[in-house]
């Protein structure tokens, strides 16, 4: 009786035991199944590319186009970028003199008449570009140079208040930028005026002037280059010529090529040396 008895205590041991065995894997795949779901939902909150990755990201920084390229701080290059039909020119300037005054020059700037269809007839002395005329319709205040043919296929250098009175023939009136959608539309304000005339430096002194890339040296050489009267306009040669604008600024140019008129438009290229304050 008491093995019997032995017996069944021993197989409730046994059941017992077995059914705290289920009870524990239970319990533990419930925690287990519990825990995968909180990871899973953590992990899916999280960009695993931005998580792993290396990259840092940068900052956008703005920036403003009105101090892009035309800020002069000392000696070094200035100038925007293309404007209209034009060169790419880039100018160097110099330090600022006590008077507040200094010098940009550019080089190898290329300009076309009227029938030009690469290279714009008017100049632009604040960028160092020539622009055409729907670009000079735009800023007819900064346009301060023209160049254009006119009758019998001569070469006239002006400035847009004086065009029409270089051109004594009626050509004037058949070339379509002087025309009323053209320069004959603008705005009287905005007509600038000049004087020019060709003095007597020579290349190698006008090298010496870039060289130099100073107003004082400038202020001297176009003193010393005056030697006659100025006129409003001019049959361009090659040589340097003293400008004067009506801001009172001033300019040397160095006229180094001219293409006369043809099929596809007259040229001329030039280096110039213009007075800024």
């Amino acid at each position: 009786m008491k093995n019997i008895t032995r017996i069944k205590y021993n197989v409730l041991l046994l059941l017992l035991a077995a059914s705290m065995t289920a009870s524990a894997q239970n319990v533990g795949k419930k925690l287990e199944s519990k825990a995968s779901e909180t990871i899973d939902k953590v992990i899916g909150k999280i960009d695993v590319d931005s998580f792993f990755s290396k990259k840092k990201k940068t900052k956008k920084v703005k920036l403003d186009p009105e101090e892009v390229g035309d800020k002069i701080t000392g000696n070094q290059t200035v100038g925007k970028g293309a404007v209209g039909q034009q060169t790419e020119s880039t100018g160097i300037s110099s330090p600022k003199e006590k008077s507040g005054k200094y010098v940009v020059y550019y080089q190898d700037i290329m300009m076309g008449d009227q029938k030009n269809t690469k290279f714009g007839p008017f100049f632009v002395p604040h960028t160092g570009h020539c622009v055409d005329i729907e670009t000079a319709n735009e800023m007819q205040g900064d346009v301060a140079m023209v160049f254009f043919s006119g009758y019998g296929g001569a070469m006239i250098l002006t400035f847009p208040a004086n065009a029409k009175e270089s051109d004594l023939s009626t050509s004037y009136d058949d070339i379509d930028m002087f025309k009323e959608d053209g320069m004959g539309g603008w705005e009287q304000e905005n007509i600038n005026s000049g004087e020019l005339y060709k003095g007597s430096m020579s290349d190698l002194a006008f090298e010496k002037l870039m060289e130099d890339n100073s107003w004082k040296a400038f202020n001297a050489a176009y003193s010393n280059n005056m030697d006659g009267q100025y006129a409003n306009y001019t049959n361009p040669t090659t040589g340097v010529y003293c400008i004067k604008f009506s801001n009172s600024l001033r300019a040397l140019m160095r006229i180094k090529n001219i293409i006369p008129k043809s099929t596809k438009g007259g040229s001329m290229k030039f280096d110039i040396i213009v007075e800024r304050k």
